[in-house]
């Protein structure tokens, strides 16, 4: 160990091998944590993380279950001791399905605390119905404040209560809904203010709430005039551009967006109409955007009910047509095309709704395909044509991967990890990229993992059966080497070892964006 290790608290000694992938170095220093006197809650935290992480669940549970009895057999029952366990509980799937009740009972005999709160919001999360789950979340937001523990907790608990809301709306009058939303607003803005983050974000969550439940649209117009104040200030202005990597033309637009979705529901149709229609081309930035988005079908039909309300005809026919044939319709779009018919039928009539059908999607199909060389074009277009990072990995198996020993060839490498839903999700439609190319020598696909335990690796390759060689990655190396700072992340390297593209979106309509530069760096 470095003298620098040396020097380190337990838990972070802990939490430093854990990161740099030497478990075996971590779990030998997180014996230590079973004998610190004074204990040393932080460093058995540490070790229950990383137990779960290298063992089964079930050798994990035979692990981390008598630890966390004895350390409440042995210790004071402090609230710290109190919240430790409960976290060592959650540590393992089930989360809160696994902390007793009477772990939970004697936390909340610490009212107005972070370990109060937690234990509402746990017994929230394992309620049996919704009416038990909406009376935890009360609970919480009329005996807890937003300075009682962490703040995003106290968000979330109104978060949770609108979305109870959304689903029954027995749960609570327009008063009511009116006064969670001012809530939430609230415990939003002490958030942004407290990890100085865009206030926008506050403002623009709550007008989003308002026009899901229709709650006072008035007052939706007003907190988006309260967000477009705050966002001329300097300061705001360099929040939204430093901390959230966005721009202040990103802010107005937001803004102007959901004032156009306000005067939708208010049914002022020509003011809907102008401000929903100018931000319409926003949604040729990718193919998930443009064909696959619920978001922007529900856009379409938004513009196609305005157009229609003032009038234009046309318009509509255009809108109602995006929304009606798109990979997944909206539900009210054909009945859209069928008064849109109705009208231009009194001009033509021995056209039939059939036939009328017909050429408004053979129109959509003509578009569709000048929108998608659009993408196609706009996504090559950003090349990094920067020297690719070498590095040398092995499988399960023991076989060594190098990329030096890929020149000649196209290497897409998908970065990403078992725990990560949308690096999953994104598993079929890499298969299909992968029989796309399986005949062509000059392409290699490799999956990186990145930074977990051969364990949880052969667990995840059972399961989804990938056919490309996944590659053991646990010091994280080519995360670091090409900055990967989300996964699931997509590197693209070509015949010459330089790395071109990235790409990191789980939403690969049957992977065509990955095709794409795929066959650009072949044509090369």
């Amino acid at each position: 160990m470095s003298d620098d290790k040396q020097q380190q608290d337990l838990a972070t000694q802990i939490k430093t091998f854990h990161k740099s992938g030497e478990f075996d170095k971590a779990l030998e220093i997180s014996e230590r944590a079973l004998k610190s006197n004074p204990v040393d809650l932080e460093a058995y935290d540490a070790r229950w993380r990383l137990i779960a992480k290298v063992f089964s669940e079930d050798e994990a549970k035979k692990r981390i279950f008598p630890e966390i009895e004895t350390l409440l057999r042995t210790q004071p029952e402090t609230p710290e001791v109190l919240y430790t366990a409960h976290w060592g509980y959650k540590t393992l799937p089930g989360r809160a399905e696994n902390v007793p009740s009477s772990l939970f009972d004697k936390m909340l005999q610490y009212p107005k605390t972070k370990v109060y709160l937690t234990a509402l919001l746990g017994l929230a999360q394992r309620s049996e119905g919704t009416d038990q789950e909406w009376r935890y979340y009360q609970r919480l937001v009329n005996e807890c404040t937003v300075l009682d523990g962490p703040s995003t907790w106290y968000m979330m608990a109104y978060e949770k209560m609108l979305r109870l809301v959304e689903k029954n709306r027995s749960l609570a009058d327009d008063d009511y809904i009116d006064e969670l939303i001012d809530g939430l607003l609230n415990a939003h803005l002490y958030y942004c203010r407290e990890t100085q983050q865009w206030y926008g974000w506050a403002y623009t969550d709550a007008v989003k709430h308002r026009i899901k439940l229709n709650n006072r649209l008035d007052k939706a117009l007003e907190t988006l005039e309260r967000a477009e104040i705050r966002l001329e200030e300097k300061e705001e202005q360099e929040w939204l551009i430093e901390n959230n990597k966005g721009t202040v033309e990103f802010g107005y637009k937001k803004i102007s967006r959901l004032r156009a979705e306000v005067y939708y529901h208010q049914e002022r149709w020509s003011e809907a109409y102008d401000g929903l229609n100018a931000y319409a081309p926003d949604f040729l930035e990718s193919l998930s955007t443009r064909f696959s988005s619920e978001s922007t079908i529900n856009y379409f039909y938004m513009l196609g009910r305005s157009a229609e309300g003032i009038g234009d005809w046309e318009k509509a026919k255009y809108y109602y047509t995006d929304a009606h044939f798109a990979l997944t319709p909206h539900s009210d779009a054909q009945a859209g095309l069928k008064r849109v018919y109705q009208q231009i039928e009194r001009t033509n009539p021995t056209t039939t709704f059939e036939a009328f059908l017909k050429d408004t999607e053979a129109a959509y199909k003509t578009r569709e395909e000048a929108d998608r060389e659009h993408i196609r074009r706009k996504l090559l277009s950003n090349r990094l044509n920067e020297k690719a990072a070498d590095f040398r990995l092995q499988t399960l198996e023991g076989e060594i991967y190098s990329l030096s020993a890929m020149a000649g060839k196209v290497v897409l490498l998908d970065v990403g990890a078992s725990w990560c839903g949308p690096c999953n999700m994104a598993i079929p439609h890499l298969k299909i990229v992968y029989k796309h190319f399986s005949e062509n020598d000059d392409v290699v696909v490799w999956g990186i993992n990145d930074g977990e335990t051969p364990q949880q690796v052969r667990k995840s390759l059972d399961k989804h059966q990938p056919p490309w060689p996944v590659l053991l990655d646990p010091h994280r190396e080519v995360a670091k080497a090409y900055k990967v700072r989300a996964i699931p992340k997509f590197i693209f390297i070509d015949k010459n070892g330089y790395w071109q593209y990235s790409f990191g979106s789980s939403n690969i309509i049957n992977g065509q964006p990955l095709i794409w530069m795929i066959e650009a760096l072949l044509s090369d």
